[in-house]
């Protein structure tokens, strides 16, 4: 205590001002993924649900739909847009193929100097990458058929990466140029389809401008609620009923849509379906009979979506799919999780079908033009990891 003099001397006190609002300090955010967003998002749709109103059923003819309410602002789309990275390097992409497709290769060429043990263990090399038995026994006689008694190995090699390439270059056909271009969806349940859809309109928005997405899978519960999160987060435009309408309807507003908006591209969504189901094949037929009514030729392509991951399995549905409707191409998801990425050859050489684009990763970004030439570089390239990781183009 001071004494009582000093006390007495002391200034009156000054009335305090009001502290500022603290400010914390700057702080960087930790990296957030499209995915983790949507699982928040998710989070809060039952409340934004509630208030949500009831989606109007249009029948073709009687009007065009357009979305039940304006397009939400996406959860943190400022940090989703600065957060864009570069696409995964295609070598990255198909690291657990080529590691194990290379192994192999190697193995075979170099670890016999007898002509026929080296072509039955690069037969078994291209069937281990799921090249499939009888596009791999094809290759590999194109190749002896070429080099005779030659055994040297980087002849071997060399030849067997042209012959791939050729196979794949060979059925590439260029993309349909009407507009608007109509693409009809399909796939099995559970391939990544209707995430697929969204990765490529954000693709086709950045090169041709204005798209339109028709939610044509009004069977799968919560289906049309995901793809609109998807179009809001992408900016494109949704045509939508509610769920259980006609899929043939949805489709047909959505190009009647286009037609009145001049929009560049229409991509239809359709319902995942087993191929064994013979009416749900016929659903898309019918698609297709409904869209090219007011739209002359359309759909102009028919893309099946196919799980890199289920191998020679993806042969069988493609030959399914196209029973019902005429493929224009495939795109092939999940092709970074799985060795099996070989199955692009059996494609290409079986069902003479091209692969569009390839999925590569999550995020909006990871869906690639698939490029033959790059395909097969990667494939058979023994340093792409490093050199992805030393030019610094990607982050993850």
């Amino acid at each position: 205590m001071p004494p009582p003099e000093l006390a007495a001397v002391k200034p009156p006190p000054v009335p305090a001002k009001p502290s500022p609002p603290s400010v914390p300090d700057e702080v960087t955010p930790s990296p957030v993924k499209i995915s983790e967003l949507i699982a928040r998002e998710e989070e809060l749709a039952p409340a934004a649900e509630a208030e949500r109103p009831e989606v109007v059923e249009v029948q073709p003819g009687v009007g065009v739909a357009t979305p039940a309410e304006a397009p939400r602002q996406p959860i943190a789309e400022a940090l989703v847009q600065a957060q864009r990275r570069q696409p995964i390097p295609i070598g990255l992409g198909l690291r657990k193929t080529r590691e194990n497709f290379l192994a192999r290769i190697r193995a075979a060429i170099t670890g016999s100097t007898q002509v026929d043990e080296i072509y039955e263990g690069l037969e078994e090399a291209l069937i281990s990458a799921d090249v499939g038995v009888e596009t791999s026994m094809k290759l590999v006689e194109a190749v002896r058929s070429k080099l005779k008694n030659d055994a040297r190995a980087d002849i071997i090699r060399d030849t067997l990466k042209r012959e791939m390439a050729q196979t794949l270059i060979s059925i590439d056909r260029p993309l349909n140029d009407s507009s608007p271009l109509v693409i009809m969806m399909a796939g099995v349940n559970g391939v990544g389809k209707t995430t697929t859809v969204a990765k490529l309109a954000a693709l086709f928005k950045a090169e041709r401008g204005s798209v339109i997405v028709a939610a044509a899978d009004t069977f799968r519960a919560a289906a049309i609620e995901q793809l609109q999160i998807w179009c809001d987060r992408v900016g494109v435009e949704l045509i939508k009923q509610k769920q259980g309408s006609d899929p043939a309807a949805v489709a047909f507003d959505a190009v009647k849509a286009a037609n009145a908006r001049k929009a560049r591209v229409v991509i239809i969504d359709t319902a995942g379906r087993l191929q064994t189901k013979v009416n749900l094949m016929e659903e898309l037929k019918k698609i297709a009979r409904v869209v090219s009514r007011e739209i002359a030729g359309a759909p102009h392509e028919n893309w099946l979506v196919l799980d890199a991951t289920t191998g020679q399995n993806a042969l069988s549905q493609a030959k399914i799919f196209g029973e019902a409707v005429k493929l224009t191409g495939v795109i092939l998801a999940k092709l970074d999780s799985t060795a099996k990425g070989g199955v692009i050859v059996a494609i290409a050489e079986r069902l003479k079908l091209p692969v569009r684009y390839i999925g590569l990763g999550e995020e909006l970004e990871d869906l690639r033009l698939f490029d033959a030439s790059e395909f097969i570089e990667a494939l058979f390239s023994e340093t792409e990891d490093s050199r992805a990781a030393a030019s610094g183009t990607y982050a993850a």
